[in-house]
């Protein structure tokens, strides 16, 4: 697809795509910049759409690295496979399946998940469904990225997640917000969680 084929599909699909334009070069390293590559061997990412913070991820992971990549767009999914990376995992499928994929093939956690869902824009229920499988399977140390173009998103998962900072990427169109967190843990259960990242 060229670049006003893929304007044009995000057109058409605003409302699971979340915009009409996709991640800068800027936008997508900033996203990825906060994950530590040495040890993150098991990634996922909801919402890959033309693959610009795919390939981001991709140029960072170690070769052993798995990369579970989320995304319901047809045309958009084959420009993802176009990519021909072994590590890259795609999956053409709803991301509130996350648990099906992630032991279909052989991840037994996840280190560090990124998120461009239009949380704003998708059903309340299946935005629980997915967060709330993020966070289940997300390591004690791990890290969710969320990108968003809305400053108030956190509050759409601010019960899954502790936010650790927030980035602002202006270098985008639109400017951007980018939400890095870990699990929120209940408490009482802090030193549980660390020992638990300490046995990992």
């Amino acid at each position: 697809m060229n670049h006003l084929q893929v304007f044009i599909e995000a057109v058409k699909n605003v409302k699971t795509v979340g915009t009409v334009t996709f991640s800068s070069k800027f936008l997508s390293k900033t996203i990825v910049s906060p994950i530590d590559f040495d040890t993150a061997q098991y990634i996922v990412e909801l919402g890959a759409g033309n693959g610009c913070i795919t390939k981001q991820l991709l140029q960072n992971m170690r070769p052993d690295a798995k990369l579970l990549a989320f995304e319901i767009n047809e045309k958009f999914c084959t420009m993802l496979r176009d990519l021909n990376d072994p590590r890259l995992i795609v999956v053409e499928d709803s991301a509130e399946k996350i648990s099906e994929y992630l032991t279909q093939n052989e991840m037994p956690h996840i280190d560090a998940a990124v998120s461009a869902l239009p949380l704003v824009v998708l059903p309340k229920p299946l935005t629980e469904k997915v967060l709330q499988a993020i966070q289940r399977h997300l390591k004690a140390d791990g890290l969710f990225v969320q990108l968003s173009y809305s400053a108030f998103t956190y509050k759409k998962f601010d019960q899954y997640f502790k936010k650790l900072n927030t980035k602002f990427e202006i270098r985008n169109i639109p400017p951007a917000f980018v939400f890095v967190c870990k699990k929120l843990v209940p408490k009482g259960a802090e030193e549980l969680v660390r020992r638990q990242g300490e046995a990992n």
